[in-house]
């Protein structure tokens, strides 16, 4: 009798067990942030909307919003295979990107540069995450957003762009972007998550529990965020949030020429700047003020070699480093063509000369290997483009203490933005 009652109280027992265990467990416990609900959907729509109504209706009012099919308007959506990507990759160091190592995101993991070529021989059979500056080569496969093509963001307003390449299965940290960004998806698929915080601000505060990050040290698989799947591959352009937009200087309509190597992404610039800036202190210290003309040069650079100096390839390299300094065309370097402040018109041929010239003399320490030739082969500028696995310091001029900081430009110095001809429409038979 009394084995009976048990038997019988016994499933009233595990049904108040699980009672109260639902009682106590909030919905999405310990799972995917974003299953904790009640989640609601964003506005969609195909393809882009203008300017005017982007910022009004969306970027003014904190809200999110999906442009359906939009990235395939870009000539990327269909050439980014990576069989074109391999074949668009320069040399080292003009070739190399920035990595992750893990997939799942954590701000304080190691990161390094590496040959593109070599990440898209391995990214599919590793964890490695390529979260890079879109490469200077590839740029002009993509499109400005239709939404972004005003005067404003053309011209500095923008702030800079990022590739997000893996074989999929990634997850980022719970976080607040202090900048406004559009993320153009060409590969893949990403689900993102968002916390409304102007309705939930103080939630949303409680969250993100790192300031100095601006994101949550929460384990982002047990309560996020930004998740891909498959092979995915997506960019991201950024500006910083204003209070003013100029919208009467927009484009009437989607421009298929405006593409990204003709805006000027601010931080991007900047850094390309302070790498030509650098570059132009080791050149003054190290030719003599008496005598700065490109025969000066090519025998600082090539260390007195003959052999170099002989080699077509090199003293070419060189001659282009020195024309491109040498503003005022008169076969001397100044003091004030080493020290004053450049122009893109300026910077942007002594970075491509300096590139080029890197791509040479990494090639020749590459084969030279540690022998004793080594040591009697040119140095290399150093770039922000890559490391200490290229920029070696045995092999890498000596960076000279910069003076203090200039103020940084809002805009392009120059005033010869106009906006590109409008596309005449297609006819029916065109279509």
């Amino acid at each position: 009798m009394r084995q009976a009652l048990l038997l019988l109280l016994l499933p009233q027992l595990l049904l108040q067990l699980q009672l109260l265990k639902a009682e106590e467990t909030p919905q999405g416990h310990l799972e995917e942030f974003g299953k904790q609900g009640p989640n609601l959907g964003i506005d969609q729509v195909d393809g882009f909307i203008p300017p005017q109504e982007f910022i009004n209706e969306y970027v003014r009012k904190n809200k999110p919003l999906l442009f359906k099919g939009a990235a395939k308007l870009s000539p990327a959506f269909n050439k980014w295979t990576d069989e074109y990507l391999s074949s668009m990759v320069p040399p080292r160091p003009a070739g190399d990107i920035f990595i992750e190592h893990s997939k799942k995101e954590n701000r304080s993991q190691g990161y390094n540069f590496v040959h593109f070529k070599k990440f898209l021989e391995i990214y599919n059979t590793s964890n490695i995450y390529m979260v890079s500056d879109v490469p200077e080569y590839l740029l002009s496969d993509l499109l400005l957003p239709f939404p972004l093509q005003c005067r404003l963001f053309i011209r500095g307003g923008l702030d800079t762009h990022v590739v997000w390449f893996s074989s999929g299965g990634t997850s980022s940290v719970i976080h607040h972007d202090a900048y406004e960004n559009i993320n153009c998806l060409y590969r893949g698929r990403k689900k993102l998550v968002f916390l409304n915080t102007t309705k939930y601000p103080e939630q949303a505060e409680k969250i993100i529990d790192r300031e100095e990050g601006s994101f949550s040290s929460v384990d982002v698989d047990k309560i996020h965020q930004v998740r891909s799947f498959e092979n995915n591959l997506a960019v991201n352009i950024w500006w910083p949030p204003r209070t003013e937009y100029k919208l009467g200087e927009c484009m009437p309509q989607y421009s298929t020429k405006l593409n990204f190597n003709r805006v000027y992404f601010k931080t991007i610039e900047n850094n390309i700047r302070g790498d030509v800036d650098n570059i132009r202190l080791v050149l003054k210290a190290i030719l003599p003020k008496d005598d700065r003309t490109e025969a000066s040069l090519m025998k600082i650079l090539s260390g007195g070699n003959e052999a170099l100096v002989a080699n077509p390839e090199f003293a070419s390299a060189v001659s282009s480093i020195f024309k491109a300094l040498d503003l005022n065309m008169d076969g001397e370097l100044s003091d004030e063509e080493l020290g004053r402040k450049l122009t893109r018109k300026d910077f942007r041929p002594i970075y491509k000369a300096v590139a080029a010239y890197n791509i040479i003399v990494y090639r020749m320490h590459e084969t030279a290997g540690n022998g004793p030739e080594a040591d009697r082969l040119p140095k290399l500028f150093r770039t922000s483009n890559s490391d200490e696995s290229v920029f070696a310091p045995h092999r890498t001029w000596t960076q000279p203490e910069p003076p203090g900081p200039e103020e940084e430009e809002d805009e392009m110095p120059t005033d010869d933005w106009q906006p590109p001809q409008a596309e005449p429409e297609k006819s029916k038979d065109e279509l």
